[in-house]
């Protein structure tokens, strides 16, 4: 459509996280990204589209739109004045007005699966990583962010460290049980392990723990790894939710797994 000069003047991109909204939209568009999703800032937005011409602007995680700023958007979508182009992604297209769904072209997104992620690491970093670190990525990774992500953070050091944490987090005392996960970056400017990964990883190896312990004479203690694992992933899911605080996630993930273990 891009190159057929066919692509419509308004678009909106939905799909799930994990979907690569932002991985297309960095890859195929050079655009102007609206600050925030407030009112004032689609405004201001709107004052540089009647001033400018031939730009492309974009409105990322436009679920958490208020209706203000919808609203606002209605008349400028439906022009699209100075030759300009409008991009919206959004996680659900319910999260927005029908108004404004029916001025816009949607493109439904899908997450990647394992072999497209297993097709991404193997094209850009099988010359220097073996079978097992491909094994790792398709497990861990939804997206090739993640993928870019993992790799830089030595997919090998990452895992000996998460196994690590496995081995200590319910042996040791309270005090260094909360500093166990001092290389995992709680903030997104932060310098660590990526908080999503870690806990993929740490439910993974909880899950393999537990099948090694199943179909034994010791079945019994397989029940605190597989409720480990449930409230790891419990913890992955609370990720997604607008202005969770991390660090006080990942106090209360300690205390529940120790509590999980009959540590206190």
């Amino acid at each position: 459509m891009i190159e057929n000069d066919t692509f419509p003047r308004f678009s909106i991109f939905v799909g799930p996280r994990g979907s690569g909204k932002k991985t297309l939209l960095l890859e195929m568009f050079e655009g102007i990204y609206l600050e925030d999703n407030k009112v004032d800032s689609v405004r201001k937005m709107i004052e540089m589209v009647y001033r400018i011409g031939n730009r492309t602007f974009i409105m990322p995680n436009a679920d958490t739109m208020s209706n203000a700023a919808r609203n606002a958007l209605l008349k400028v979508i439906e022009e699209c004045p100075n030759n300009n182009y409008f991009i919206m992604t959004l996680e659900d297209e319910n999260n927005t007005l029908e108004t404004i769904r029916s001025r816009g072209t949607i493109f439904h997104m899908d997450r990647y699966t394992p072999d497209e992620i297993g097709s991404y690491f193997y094209d850009k970093y099988h010359a220097n990583h073996g079978e097992d670190e491909e094994e790792i990525v398709r497990e861990l990774c939804d997206t090739p962010g993640d993928v870019d992500t993992l790799v830089k953070m030595s997919i090998h050091e990452f895992y000996d460290y998460v196994q690590l944490v496995v081995d200590n987090i319910a042996e040791v005392g309270l005090a260094n049980a909360f500093k166990i996960p001092s290389k995992v970056a709680l903030k997104d400017d932060a310098d660590g392990y990526d908080l999503k990964l870690f806990w993929k990883a740490f439910a993974s190896v909880m899950m393999e723990r537990a099948k090694d312990l199943y179909f034994t004479d010791k079945a019994n203690e397989a029940v605190p790894y597989l409720s480990s694992y449930n409230a790891t992933r419990k913890c992955i899911q609370s990720l997604n939710t607008k202005g969770i605080n991390r660090q006080m996630l990942m106090d209360t993930w300690i205390l529940e797994v120790r509590r999980i273990f009959g540590v206190m």
